[in-house]
């Protein structure tokens, strides 16, 4: 599967690999999809600022890809210079990248999720990080809580957003993104409902919610038994419909059941 990205023109997305992993990585992980979407965008990977240790599922496969990094540090006593160390580092692959398109969307996986989704978030709330002003996001394997890059936001719900029980509470209608998005979520995954629960701050009316019979990865990953043929084809579909703000063709293609017989949850 040899991929060309040498059309500079495309609308460009900007990946962020999880936790423990790499641009290379992700940029390996993600090669199903970047096919499928090739005639469409220019995909841009970064590695995040901070080194680590290799991820959840990254050893054995990719043992001779290191180093290893990751976007926030839990607990980080530099919380807010932290921040500023992502911006820089986002904004130098953005200003850097040889293509000419158009900056639409942001997708990211696991740890990476959680960044497009504090992306997402800084841009509702109108706040300014020097960054593009994204159209999309698409959240693989994301979880609760969204990573800010302007308020000093760590890895526990504030808590004033959770209940009694210890639970997110529901959003209130100023904290909702409306940017369109799309979410991909592992019904094996460990991490399903904390993606859920993450899914409870995005509009309805303008998201996806695939869930897919698989775990902490993509579909057709690398060990990945579970997965459905199809599956990839439906992210794109998915991606495609927030992109051209068509959402209804993609429900009429696919139907109210959108996945692999999970009855999988898909708005319009």
């Amino acid at each position: 599967m040899a991929l060309d990205q040498s059309n500079q023109q495309l609308p460009r997305i900007l990946c962020l690999h999880g936790g423990g992993t790499s641009a290379l990585i992700f940029k390996i992980q993600t090669r199903r999809l970047q096919w499928a979407l090739r005639t469409h965008f220019r995909f841009v990977f970064v590695d995040a600022p901070f080194e680590s240790g290799a991820g959840p599922g990254v050893l054995p496969v990719f043992a001779d890809c290191g180093p290893y990094y990751r976007w926030m540090i839990k607990d980080s006593p530099t919380m807010e210079r932290d921040q500023q160390r992502v911006r820089a580092v986002l904004r130098k692959a953005i200003a850097e990248d040889a293509g000419t398109g158009e900056w639409v969307g942001v997708l990211g996986f696991s740890q990476g999720g959680m960044m497009t989704a504090g992306l997402l978030a800084d841009q509702e709330e109108g706040e300014e990080t020097g960054l593009p002003e994204w159209q999309f996001g698409v959240l693989l394997c994301a979880s609760y809580p969204p990573l800010s890059l302007s308020r000093a936001r760590g890895y526990t719900a504030p808590k004033e957003m959770v209940d009694e029980h210890g639970e997110v509470r529901e959003p209130e209608e100023k904290e909702i993104i409306r940017i369109p998005s799309v979410h991909v979520r592992g019904k094996l995954d460990p991490h399903f409902e904390k993606g859920r629960r993450l899914a409870k701050f995005f509009d309805q009316d303008t998201s996806f919610h695939l869930e897919f019979v698989m775990g902490h990865n993509l579909p057709g990953a690398a060990g990945d038994t579970t997965s459905s043929k199809g599956d990839t084809d439906r992210i794109r579909d998915a991606v495609l419909s927030v992109y051209e703000g068509d959402m209804k063709r993609t429900v009429s293609k696919y139907g109210s059941v959108y996945g692999n017989g999970v009855g999988l949850a898909m708005t319009t």
